[in-house]
This record gives structure tokens, C-alpha cells and sequence, in this order.
């Protein structure tokens, strides 16, 4: 049996993205006068970026960090023992919890990409 997709969260991430990425090209091209090549080159570069960034924050890097706090928090702020006595317990109920939300970082990079494959397209029209 296939497992559904659900595409709205991938949608309304994409759709996001490309208005974060418009209002950025609008930014640096009308308000800072940049070239139009630079325009959509930077936008390009802060999506494709974040989207590495998410990447790597779902794959559990920063997890070690958040147990830490976490572990840190209760011990200081709390009179009742903290759930999760090792590491290995946390980690596996955070990823748990990951296989389950969708991978907003595909929709980010492919609204990067597209900038990214903009500014290409419009540096080799001004090249030539």
C-alpha cells in the first residue's frame, strides 16, 4: 500500500519562499539599485542556504544543543524529573516526530534553484 502525499504543505512552503524571494529581488533591485544579475543572484543564495540550513536541522544536528537546554532548564526551573534520563531516548523521539512532518526544504531549494537558474539565464542575455 503507497503512502499519500500530501502536496499543500510543499505549496504553501514554495509559495513563501517565492514571496520572500520577489520581496528580496524588489529590495535590492528598486530600493538599493543593484544590477538586475545581482538581484536575483541573491535571492537565490539566502533560499538555496536556508534550505541547507533546514536541511541539516532536520537530519538532527542541532539536537545535542536542545537536549542540553532542555536537561538544563528542568534541573534549574522544575521540581519534576526531566523525561528523557539519556540522549538516545531524545534523539530517537525527535526523529520520530520528523518522519512524520513533511520536508519543507525541497520546496525552499527549488524556489532557489529557480532564482538561481534566473540569474543565470539573465547574465549570459547581458554577456552577449
Amino acid at each position: 500500500m503507497k503512502k499519500k502525499i500530501d502536496l499543500k504543505p510543499y505549496i504553501i512552503s514554495a509559495i513563501i519562499s517565492l514571496v520572500l524571494g520577489i520581496f528580496i529581488f524588489i529590495l535590492i533591485f528598486l530600493i538599493l539599485k543593484k544590477p538586475v544579475v545581482d538581484a536575483t543572484a541573491i535571492p537565490a543564495i539566502i533560499l538555496i542556504s536556508a534550505s541547507i540550513l533546514i536541511w541539516v536541522a532536520r537530519e538532527g544536528f542541532f539536537d545535542i544543543f536542545s537536549y542540553g537546554f532542555r536537561q538544563l532548564g528542568t534541573t534549574m526551573f522544575s521540581k519534576k524529573p526531566n523525561e528523557f534520563n539519556n540522549f538516545a531516548s531524545y534523539k530517537e523521539m525527535k526523529n520520530e516526530v520528523r518522519d512524520k512532518r513533511p520536508k519543507y526544504y525541497f520546496s525552499v531549494a527549488a524556489i532557489g534553484v529557480l532564482f538561481l537558474v534566473t540569474t543565470l539565464i539573465l547574465f549570459l542575455v547581458y554577456k552577449l
